[in-house]
């Protein structure tokens, strides 16, 4: 009897230890009226493994829900290869789609990591449920090794009843700047044909990054930008202005000194890119057998 329960054990816990990754998507009820809004929020727990590397998709009905705002302030993703936003999979598919990846250099572990936040509003009655599909992590170990991960789809029920509001979710009260940040002028012969090009990136913990402006005549113009950057004055002979914009119209203002740059600032920032590249190149490797559509 006592060996039998020795057995038991160790199978559950061999089972629990072996079980991966988890993504739940978490609100808090599962009926609503038509024209409610509710939040809903994408979380991790890494059962105890560091993971940097993310992707995959949240799949709802068109039909019955309409997209309206990401959240994604509090992520612990550090730098989005591709931002979540709602897509609709195909020209006359019903089903919508929240795609995202990105990174955190370093790795995360923990038990209730934000990934992001999305607010929907319910369009007619009826049954159905939010899940997530081509999940795909990478663990935090130098080789991108693929994590087990699973998930459970959420379901939930929109009444007959119509809600006498449409703004029953609290907007995002945002009044701070995002984050200082450092933009890294680099080259590579596999990036821009070895032109000097431009990295930044920054977090904003209120209401999440929008979009970043990048000025090369000393803040005469700026003009929207993504990073990476080609710098269109290869003499790198004019201050590099970027500008950090929340959702709220907050900014936070970086700027570069391409003057004063030397050869071995550049080679020191070219490995610290190099690293951060490394990391996304694990992500897509395997795109071919595992493309997100």
């Amino acid at each position: 009897m006592f060996k039998k329960t020795i057995i038991v054990l160790f199978l559950i816990f061999v089972a629990q230890s072996t079980f991966g990754a988890q993504i739940s998507v978490v609100t808090d009820k599962q009926t609503f009226a038509q024209n409610e809004e509710f939040l809903v929020s994408v979380f991790l727990n890494t059962e105890r493994e560091a993971i940097n590397a993310y992707e995959g998709r949240i799949l709802y009905s068109a039909d019955i829900l309409q997209g309206k705002e990401i959240r994604d302030g509090n992520s612990l993703i550090n730098f989005w290869i591709e931002r979540p936003g709602f897509k609709q999979l195909s020209i006359g598919e019903k089903q919508g789609a929240i795609i995202f990846s990105g990174i955190t250099p370093g790795g995360y572990s923990g038990t209730n990591g934000l990934l992001f936040s999305a607010v929907f509003q319910t369009k007619k009655s009826g049954a159905d449920f939010i899940q997530t599909d081509s999940l795909r992590l990478l663990k935090n170990d130098g080789i991108g090794t693929v994590a087990k991960v699973s998930s459970s789809p959420y379901s939930f029920t929109v009444t007959t009843d119509f809600a006498t509001s449409s703004l029953n979710i609290e907007a995002v009260k945002d009044t701070e700047s995002p984050e200082n940040f450092v933009p890294i002028v680099s080259k590579d012969v596999n990036i821009f044909d070895g032109k000097y090009f431009l990295v930044f990136a920054t977090q904003d913990k209120g209401s999440g990054i929008d979009h970043y402006e990048v000025s090369e005549d000393n803040g005469a113009s700026f003009i929207p930008a993504v990073s990476p950057y080609l710098l269109k004055n290869q003499s790198l002979d004019t201050k590099i202005i970027v500008k950090a914009f929340d959702k709220k119209g907050n900014e936070k203002i970086a700027e570069v000194e391409m003057g004063n740059i030397s050869k071995m600032q550049i080679f020191a920032l070219t490995i610290i890119l190099l690293l951060l590249i490394s990391t996304i190149f694990f992500i897509y490797r395997k795109k071919h057998a595992n493309k997100i559509t």
